[in-house]
């Protein structure tokens, strides 16, 4: 009986580090959903299920004049 149990407790805990937000479907230790410079319009920010933020924005910034060698930062 005790075998049973503990090969239980290992699939339980196997099941809760792969465990994803059956609204939103990300892990809860991964990165959210990847864009540049804004989130999409109508969007929500949060998962509403999990709360936890859906979007990681990347912004791009041109320093400089593209003559004089600028570049990006």
């Amino acid at each position: 009986m005790s075998f049973i149990k503990s090969r239980l407790r290992r699939i339980e805990s196997a099941s809760r580090r792969s465990y994803r937000c059956p609204e939103c479907a990300l892990p809860p230790d991964g990165p959210g959903r990847i864009v540049y410079d804004q989130i999409p319009e109508g969007e929500p920010e949060h998962c509403p299920e999990c709360g936890r933020w859906l979007w990681f924005v990347i912004e791009v910034v041109r320093t400089g004049d593209s003559e004089a060698g600028g570049g990006y930062r």
